[in-house]
């Protein structure tokens, strides 16, 4: 068997795998997702929602490693460590969010904190160290993640948790102690209460218009199909799609280049000279200049490939 023909059995056994399920109610690790109709898509729409690549499905599964190797890793240091199932005063919560807590330890404080673990690429493990990075970064799903924290804690009554993040490829770990932001915690429920409303009446809140989010939703084949049907005006010009087409291509390997990059030059400190292996890092002090940009409006653009519409 050759090599292709080894890694297309693999992905077709992925393939098999994903499933579609029936949503009952907003869930803790989707709430703080930031736009409301996807979150109502969720429950009412969930047998249109566009399944998720294999590719996902690795991703998916290797999350479930890490979180056995943060298992692992607590349990080495002599904690004690609780592993709970799908919690019931999630579930009952008023407004209704279910959810299942990663991973609860016992620090021997004679307390036990529930925590959520995250794997994360080199670049946002060394970028996430308070909870406002989380808040501030420029990925949506990583901003989700305080609003799956909170939930845990505010429905379990709990004043502090934690995240814990493992690097990867290294496995590195980083500990992050979080407290029970009320204030926030109160815009997620009303959040969550204006979801149940469309729900139950049958309605839609308005779109959210942002391309950074509508890139990749799975309910864009039934959101946004009217905006492509209306857009200004239709290029059909082939060589302009087939470089669209291109910069799909290329679009994951410049990002993941951004990325390393950024993650490098963070450990060059402001060194002149850097030896490393076969590599020599060289810099240069360049004075900053100050420009004074009068007003002025301009069109921003974002590509995005919209599957199914």
């Amino acid at each position: 068997m050759l090599e292709h023909e080894v890694i297309d059995r693999l992905i077709e056994g992925k393939k098999a795998k994903i499933k579609t399920y029936p949503q009952h109610v907003t869930r803790a690790s989707e709430v703080g997702h930031p736009c409301e109709r996807y979150l109502v898509y969720s429950v009412t729409n969930w047998a249109d929602r566009s399944p998720y690549p294999p590719e996902v499905q690795f991703i998916f599964e290797g999350g479930r490693v890490v979180e056995d190797l943060a298992v692992q890793d607590f349990e080495d240091a002599g904690f004690k460590v609780y592993r709970p199932e799908p919690d019931r005063a999630i579930m009952e919560s008023r407004p209704q969010i279910s959810g299942h807590v990663d991973i609860r330890v016992d620090f021997g404080d004679g307390k036990v904190y529930t925590g959520e673990i995250k794997g994360l690429n080199a670049y946002d493990w060394e970028s996430l160290n308070t909870i406002a990075d989380f808040h501030r970064s420029k990925k949506p799903w990583i901003r989700k993640y305080p609003a799956q924290l909170m939930t845990y804690l505010y429905i379990k009554g709990e004043e502090r948790g934690f995240f814990y993040l493992k690097s990867i490829p290294r496995f590195q770990p980083k500990f992050i102690w979080v407290d029970l932001d009320l204030g926030y915690m109160e815009s997620i429920l009303q959040k969550t209460e204006r979801v149940e409303k469309h729900i139950h009446e049958k309605t839609f809140p308005d779109r959210l218009n942002d391309a950074e989010i509508c890139e990749g939703c799975p309910f864009a084949h039934i959101c946004l199909p009217e905006l492509k049907r209306e857009a200004l005006s239709v290029e059909t010009d082939e060589q302009f799609i087939a470089d669209l087409e291109r910069r799909e291509q290329l679009k994951e390997i410049y990002k993941e280049y951004n990325e390393l990059d950024n993650s490098l030059k963070k450990r060059f400190a402001e060194r002149e000279s850097i030896a490393a292996g076969d590599f020599l890092i060289l810099g240069s002090w360049v004075d900053k200049k100050q420009y004074t940009v009068p007003e002025s409006k301009y069109i921003k653009y974002k590509i995005m490939r919209l599957n199914n519409v």
